[in-house]
C-alpha cells in the first residue's frame, strides 16, 4: 500500500506566504490519577494503558485511525526526528519511561501520553488553518472524553499540573516566515508589543534562526474560551502579516534580492554538499522568492517538506544510515536536488 502523504507535503491553508503552519495543543488529565510530576513508574504504566484502551476501543471512531509508538522502544535518532519534524517537544522525548505517542499516518494529529500532563492532543496543518485544526482537535477530544473522565473544576475549568495550561488547556501556535522583519531588525520590537498582549513570538529553532522562522503562540488559557483564543491569535497574526508584507516590499523589488533568490535555487538544485544551516538559509531565500512571484516552479509545500526533512536525524532515517560530516552534507544535497527538481519544466 502506498504511504499516505504527510501534512507538510500538502498545499493548503491561507496566508501561506507568511504563515508556514498552524498548530493547536490541548492538555487534559484523567480523574483519579496523580499528576505526572508525582507519578511512580507503576502510575505511568497504568495511565498509558488506560489511554491505550480508549484509543483502541472498537466502539470509538479513533480505533485504527492512529498508530501507537512506545517511546522507550524507539532509537535516539527516531526520537530526535520527531522533534525535528515538530511531532514532539524536546522535553517529551528526553525521558522515555512510560511515555507513548499516538499518531495518524499523515502526522497531522497526535496524542502524547505522560508528558507534562497525562494527555496532550495536537493537530497541525500547513498555512493559516486555525478553524480546521480546531475542528479536528475538538472531535478528537470529544471522542476521548466519552471514554475517559477528564479532571474538571466548575470554576477553574480543566485541571492541569502546569498553571499555564489551566482553564481551556488550549494553546495555539503559528509558524511564521519573517525574512522582511528580520532584514530590517524589527522582530524584537514586534515581539515586545505582542508580549504585552499575551502572545509570544520566538525563534522557530532553538539554537539559531537561520531561516527567519518564528513561532507566534497564545499564552492565556484561563478566563477565555477556545474561540477567543483562536480569534485573538488570528487577529495578532494579521497585524504581523501586514508588517512583514510591508517590509518585503522594500526588499523584493531589488535586483540584488532577485539575484540572491536565483542563486539560492540554483545551489539547492545543483550543490553536491550542503550543511543544514546553509540549506535552511537557501530554502528561506527561495520561499521569499516564491512569495514575491520570482519562483513559479516550486511550491510552499516543497520548501516546508525540505526544511523538515533535511534536519540531521530525519535525514539519517531517510537514508537508512547515520552519516556524519561530508557524507551527511552529500546526502542532504542529493535529497534537496531531487525534491526541488521534480517540478522543473
Amino acid at each position: 500500500m502506498e504511504a499516505k502523504v504527510k501534512w507538510y507535503e500538502c498545499s493548503g491553508g491561507t496566508e501561506n506566504d507568511v504563515v508556514v503552519s498552524t498548530r493547536l495543543l490541548l492538555s487534559r488529565n484523567i480523574e483519579g490519577f496523580p499528576f505526572c510530576g508525582r507519578m511512580r513508574a507503576s502510575d505511568r504504566q497504568k495511565t498509558l494503558q488506560t489511554v491505550l484502551s480508549a484509543m483502541e476501543d472498537e466502539n470509538s471512531m479513533l480505533a485504527h485511525a492512529f498508530s501507537f509508538i512506545p517511546l522507550w522502544q524507539i532509537s535516539k535518532e527516531e526520537a530526535v526526528s520527531y522533534v525535528e519534524r515538530r511531532l514532539a517537544s524536546p522535553e517529551f522525548v528526553s525521558r522515555a519511561d512510560g511515555k507513548g505517542i499516538f499518531v495518524t499516518e499523515d502526522e497531522s494529529s497526535s496524542v502524547f501520553v505522560n508528558g507534562g500532563e497525562h494527555i496532550l492532543m495536537q493537530t497541525v496543518l500547513p498555512g493559516l488553518a486555525l478553524e480546521r485544526c480546531y475542528e479536528t482537535l475538538d472531535l478528537l477530544e470529544s471522542n476521548l472524553g466519552k471514554l475517559l473522565p477528564f479532571s474538571f473544576d466548575g470554576q477553574l475549568g480543566y485541571l492541569t499540573q502546569n498553571p499555564a495550561d489551566l482553564g481551556t488547556g488550549l494553546h495555539a501556535a503559528l509558524m511564521l516566515h519573517l525574512p522582511g522583519l528580520d532584514y530590517n531588525g524589527a522582530v524584537p520590537r514586534v515581539a515586545a508589543g505582542l508580549s504585552n498582549l499575551g502572545m509570544d513570538l520566538r525563534s522557530g529553532y532553538e539554537m539559531e534562526n537561520q531561516a527567519s522562522l518564528y513561532q507566534l503562540t497564545s499564552r492565556v488559557t484561563l478566563g477565555i474560551s477556545e474561540q477567543e483564543t483562536l480569534y485573538n491569535l488570528k487577529s495578532m497574526a494579521q497585524q504581523v502579516l501586514l508588517q512583514e508584507r510591508s517590509a518585503r516590499q522594500a526588499v523584493g523589488s531589488s535586483l540584488k534580492f532577485q539575484d540572491t533568490v536565483a542563486r539560492s535555487l540554483a545551489i539547492l538544485r545543483q550543490a553536491k554538499l550542503l550543511s543544514c544551516k546553509e540549506c535552511m538559509e537557501l530554502l528561506s531565500n527561495v520561499r521569499l522568492g516564491v512569495a514575491c512571484g520570482l519562483v513559479q516552479s516550486v511550491g510552499y509545500e516543497k520548501i516546508l517538506s525540505a526544511m523538515l526533512q533535511v534536519q540531521p536525524a530525519t535525514l539519517a532515517l531517510l537514508a537508512g544510515q547515520a552519516p556524519d560530516g561530508e557524507q551527511e552534507e552529500a546526502l542532504r544535497a542529493a535529497f534537496v536536488n531531487r525534491l526541488l527538481a521534480e517540478r522543473l519544466a
